[in-house]
């Protein structure tokens, strides 16, 4: 039986050493590895699913010449690179799509605000481009700066992998760039 194991390594480990991971100072976004289950050989097109979880945190604090402008997280994945002894081909990152991008869940620090967030920003579509999924806004009031998103978030993101009929067997690996940045 010709089996096909499908992989997507991110994180802050070594698969990340050439700096796809960005974050400004107090603010780190990560996943944990996902890999989809294997596939039996096909000569159709197979969809393969899965859920990432995401872990955003923003270390400031509010106060006293701090400048919390807020924050977003974007994803952005590499093409599939084939392993295997049958000369395989890439899986192009068109094909690994965020079907639902789920409402974060506190982990530390300040709750969700209904207006300023941290919230889900809606993002679905095919991860060739960068995707925002995550987003607080910046401080809002006059007087006194209501800050929103200051602690850890959690988001789980529902993934879908088209993977091409007659894939050679092997494993096929991306990297999924994950970027914090300050900013609406």
């Amino acid at each position: 039986m010709l089996r096909r194991g499908l992989a997507i390594v991110c994180g802050t480990a070594a698969a990340l050493a050439a700096g796809p991971l960005t974050a400004l100072a107090g603010l780190s976004a990560s996943t944990a590895d996902l890999t989809f289950g294997q596939l039996a050989y096909s000569h159709v097109q197979l969809v393969n699913t899965g859920t990432l979880t995401l872990t955003a945190t923003d270390t400031g604090t509010a106060g006293l010449g701090v400048t919390n402008a807020g924050w977003n997280v974007t994803l952005l994945a590499s093409d599939f690179a084939y392993s295997g002894p049958y000369n395989g081909k890439p899986i192009p990152a068109a094909n690994l799509v965020i079907v639902s991008a789920h409402p974060p869940t506190p982990v530390s620090g300040q709750p969700i605000s209904p207006t300023g967030g941290p919230r889900t920003t809606g993002a679905s579509g095919a991860l060739n481009v960068a995707r925002k999924t995550l987003q607080a806004d910046g401080p809002s009031g006059i007087l006194m700066l209501t800050y929103y998103g200051i602690g850890t978030y959690r988001q789980a993101i529902d993934l879908s992998l088209k993977v091409p009929g007659q894939a050679a067997a092997g494993t096929y690996t991306s990297t999924l760039v994950v970027t914090m940045t300050a900013g609406p």
